[in-house]
């Protein structure tokens, strides 16, 4: 095991001696490198960031190994697009506890708290700005209660329903679109009325 003299120092003398050295790696991982960080929390395990940055042999900071872990290369990160079922689970703790996404998170196994936040800030905070209203309006909430979130179970049912009758289909094969609110129904944010909801997939 590498020497990890000096490891007691707080990050901020970590960062210092980081930056004297001028070398450190911005932008893309390599291959290389992510196979080194995994390696090592394979046989070391998860520690203190700043540490583990250095004893990996990694000339990058904590923060961005933490977050190349945490987002990425983690085993149980789930890969691929928010499904039907995700986005309701999003939409209901949301709307109990707030942007507090590492709570939400832990109900949405495989998903990483920084994807759910994107997910929101892409697709949800895009349409209450398409219906002109604050995404923490009671307008905007009633939408998402009264009209997205039913919208959401009819697609799920409706994917369920088609699985079932035909046992070749596969889960990616999709929805009917008869569910679909047109894109000229950006209005009151009642069902019928209501923002676009073809665009939310």
């Amino acid at each position: 095991m590498m020497d990890v003299k000096g490891s007691s120092n707080s990050s901020s003398t970590t960062h210092s001696d980081e930056e004297m050295t001028g070398d450190l790696r911005r932008g893309p991982w390599t291959v290389e490198e992510d196979f080194n960080l995994i390696n090592y929390i394979a046989t070391h395990g998860e520690g203190r960031w700043n540490s583990l940055a250095r004893c990996a042999g990694l000339k990058r900071t904590g923060k961005s190994c933490r977050l190349r872990w945490l987002n990425y290369l983690r085993p149980d990160v789930r890969r691929g697009n928010i499904t039907l079922e995700e986005q309701l689970m999003i939409l209901e703790l949301h709307s109990r506890w707030g942007n507090r996404w590492s709570k939400i998170a832990q109900h949405l196994p495989g998903r990483t708290d920084n994807e759910i936040k994107n997910y929101w800030r892409t697709r949800v905070q895009k349409h209450a700005k398409q219906l002109k209203c604050d995404v923490n309006s009671k307008q905007f909430k009633d939408t998402m209660r009264y009209l997205w979130m039913p919208r959401l179970i009819e697609r799920i049912q409706a994917a369920a329903s088609a699985t079932s009758a035909s046992p070749a289909a596969t889960v990616s094969a999709p929805a009917t679109d008869h569910h679909s609110v047109s894109n000229s129904d950006v209005g009151t944010g009642k069902p019928g009325h209501g923002a676009t909801w073809g665009q939310w997939q």
